[in-house]
């Protein structure tokens, strides 16, 4: 059998993805004991694989792109620019568009530079950086930090599909 284009392979990726993630948040709101948000990190982890280097590598597509394609799931929370350079983190810079986040979280998710968020012992969100190729994983040397909770997270996750599936013309 001949192997799918990469787009299609990833759309595929990307709708198992949402599928998946439909079914555990279902699971959970029935009170099941599931695992919801390290669902949700893993999914991003292979999602984010597949969409940069198969669709977003060496691509820039903004946030007015992204609203032009007419999502029902954009929503201006997801426009993740990422905190400014302070003491701590001198050489922090925000981003400015939506193919840049996907390659920023994709490196985060990567290179293990993330942490998770809690609250009384609840995951809430994470926080993800992006340090230079040979920097150290310290706060000085972060070049990209955002902290992105729970419903943002899963927004973007559905952002990233719906996207795909317009402009693949599903």
């Amino acid at each position: 059998m001949m192997e799918p284009p990469k787009k299609e392979k990833t759309l595929e990726i990307a709708q198992r993805t949402r599928k998946n993630l439909e079914f555990i948040y279902n699971a959970k709101r029935q009170g099941k004991d599931v695992e919801e948000f390290t669902q949700l990190l893993n999914s991003m982890l292979g999602m984010l694989i597949s969409l940069r280097e198969d669709y977003f590598k060496g691509s820039h597509i903004t946030w007015q792109q992204v609203k032009d394609v007419g999502l029902s799931s954009w929503s201006p929370s997801l426009e993740i620019a990422g905190k400014t350079a302070n003491t701590d983190s001198p050489k922090l810079q925000q981003i400015n568009s939506f193919s840049q986040l996907i390659s920023r979280l994709r490196n985060a998710f990567a290179h293990n530079c993330f942490e998770l968020i809690s609250d009384n012992n609840l995951i809430i969100g994470v926080k993800v950086w992006n340090i230079p190729t040979g920097g150290l994983n310290i706060p000085e040397d972060r070049v990209w930090e955002a902290e992105i909770l729970e419903a943002e997270l899963k927004g973007l996750a559905y952002l990233f599909v719906e996207y795909l599936e317009k402009e693949i013309d599903f």
